[in-house]
């Protein structure tokens, strides 16, 4: 298979994981209206930014099916946190139909691309539009987790902590200035393969980050709270993209 076929491939398995576990959940609308794991963000603003970032990658996947490079979010931040804000409030059978429905549509999207042949067109941010798969599958896992469901960041699959982990942990030396060591735990850890590995940044004494993979993936995407006494330490890093 190839890569585009298997990036596709764990973007639909996680998305349908998603919408499978949105629906075991039963929120009610109150539930929505709870806190995510998110500062200022309830469950309703998780959910509608997931929806509405479906439609932001469907909008620049139908712009590459014409031959065109079309922004995810035409309105910049302004109008993506407008339109986040302003989809939060609904009941939660809203919510839930706009997250299946909207995947649904990147999804027949995705189809199109791939019987056209057009994953290596331009599209939005410098990047060919097979570039805002992995884009998108960090979205729907990441922030799965951080509707504070039942599902949180241990469950995240173990292809998904394999491909992003090693990824921000050798560019994290680009968010501190402070020295850091990163040790991947072999106990508790989801993939077989990332126990006993070591990435350094920086000079002599250095902080040593050590915990299991999945829980070192947390600090390094701003969510250590996901990771609740499974990391030794915690420093402070900028955003990451």
């Amino acid at each position: 298979m190839s890569d585009v076929g298997t990036h596709l491939a764990d973007l639909r398995a996680s998305s349908s994981a998603l919408l499978a576990g949105l629906s075991a959940e039963r929120w009610s609308d109150a539930d929505v209206r709870a806190p995510s794991v998110l500062p200022g963000w309830t469950r309703g603003h998780v959910l509608t930014h997931i929806a509405r970032n479906a439609d932001a990658v469907g909008r620049t996947f139908a712009g590459a099916l014409r031959g065109e490079i079309v922004a995810r979010y035409p309105d910049g931040p302004a109008g993506r946190s407008a339109d986040i804000e302003a989809g939060a409030g609904r009941s939660a059978v809203e919510l839930v139909a706009d997250v299946r429905d909207s995947a649904d549509r990147l999804d027949r999207l995705c189809g199109a691309l791939t019987e056209a042949s057009a994953w290596d067109r331009p599209a939005d941010g410098d990047r060919p539009a097979s570039g805002w798969i992995r884009g998108r599958w960090n979205e729907v896992e990441i922030h799965r987790a951080d509707l504070g469901g039942s599902y949180g960041a241990a469950d995240w699959p173990a292809s998904f902590v394999g491909y992003l982990l090693p990824r921000l942990a050798g560019r994290v030396g680009n968010r501190t200035d402070r020295a850091l060591r990163i040790e991947v735990a072999r106990d508790g850890s989801t993939t077989t393969d990332l126990g006993g590995t070591v990435w350094t940044s920086g000079g002599r004494e250095a902080v040593t980050v050590s915990g299991p993979d999945w829980a070192l993936l947390t600090w390094l995407t701003g969510r250590p709270a996901l990771a609740g006494d499974a990391l030794n330490a915690t420093p402070e890093l900028a955003p990451w993209s």
